[in-house]
């Protein structure tokens, strides 16, 4: 497991971000990823910044406060750790799941040794790689500027349409995915369940497109399809729901007046091993599918943001959508379980 508390923000200097993000990307159309799909794949690794690094270590070295000279070590060995496990994270995943681009095998690169890719000829590759997504809004000054949310991404795209630093590059690339919710969790930890899960999803979701042609798919309107075709299949099962996931307001036994099923919740370990060991049966996840950002109308706050997501059960083997709540405004802000998505659960039962 991976202790990201705080290194998404990190990352902000290692990856670039997704601009002009609402919701997910599906820019490819179905005849699209058979390209896409067949090319040699390159797996894009996160580099240490030596910019940042240096920062680091000077504040350390000028800083006399000794908790704060603490708290900047700790952020830098955090840091370094985290680009280090996170490569060794994403190698092993990649390894045990991934199904497409199989005429070549896949090759993981850092960002230099991709862009000398790029300068010899990027129409050879696809590549998958973690990014940033934000939405480049204009501010209450006028000015156009990121928001400050933002969403771990995965991009998955031919090497040409992911172009670094394009003002346009969400305008272009082929395909990307949110992963899961983890900000309840402490120290805001990534499982390999986590890259695990996503990528099932992902490799279903484009599976989809292609088989039935699906323009402008989204993975929030794959989960709607499929909780109308799956979610009578709950009937029997027991539900595993993250503790993490369950609304700090909601008691167990207000779910069970609504909901006749089998409920168990355990811990956010119990569901990464249920996960990692792709068990038959459904556990919770939440995914993120948009930033929304407003003017709030209080004063002294021009604007808002917020992450809007679905709460949903999956199969843990064949990451499959049972239900899928959440897509509609007033459901979708806060990332927790509550009894209602368990009374649309029942009536689906």
């Amino acid at each position: 497991m991976l202790h990201l508390k705080n290194y998404f923000l990190l990352l902000f200097f290692v990856v670039f971000q997704l601009q002009n993000t609402k919701s997910q990307v599906v820019n490819a159309k179905a005849e699209d990823f058979k390209e896409i799909t067949s090319r040699p794949l390159i797996v894009q690794l996160i580099t240490e910044d030596a910019y940042l690094v240096e920062d680091l270590e000077k504040n350390i070295s000028k800083t006399s406060n000794a908790k704060r000279k603490a708290e900047l070590e700790a952020e830098l060995n955090s840091y370094k750790g985290f680009v280090s496990n996170y490569n060794k994270l994403i190698k092993e995943v990649i390894k045990k799941t991934w199904q497409f681009n199989k005429e070549t095998q896949i090759e993981y690169k850092t960002f230099s040794e991709v862009q000398d890719l790029r300068r010899v000829n990027p129409r050879n590759y696809t590549i998958l790689q973690f990014v940033q997504t934000k939405l480049w809004v204009t501010n209450e000054y006028g000015k156009e500027c990121f928001t400050a949310k933002t969403i771990p991404t995965l991009v998955y795209s031919r090497m040409e349409k992911a172009e670094p630093y394009d003002n346009k590059f969400n305008e272009k690339i082929d395909y990307s995915i949110y992963l899961p919710y983890i900000n309840s969790r402490k120290g805001q930890e990534l499982f390999d369940s986590d890259l695990l899960i996503t990528i099932k999803l992902l490799h279903n979701h484009i599976k989809e497109i292609q088989t039935y042609d699906k323009k402008n798919f989204t993975l929030l309107d794959f989960a709607k399809d499929q909780d109308e075709e799956f979610c009578d299949k709950l009937a029997g099962q027991t539900l595993l729901l993250d503790e993490k996931h369950l609304d700090t307001k909601t008691q167990k036994q207000d779910i069970i007046k609504s909901y006749s099923g089998n409920l168990n919740v355990i811990t956010s370990e119990e569901i990464s091993k249920s996960l990692s060991q792709e068990e038959d049966v459904p556990v919770s996840i939440i995914l993120p599918y948009s930033i929304k950002h407003d003017k709030s109308g209080v004063p002294g706050l021009e604007s808002s943001e917020r992450l809007m997501y679905i709460k949903c059960f999956v199969n843990a083997r064949s990451a499959n959508f049972y239900s899928c709540y959440g897509s509609k405004t007033v459901d979708n802000w806060e990332p927790y379980f509550k009894t209602q998505e368990f009374k649309k659960i029942e009536k689906c039962k």
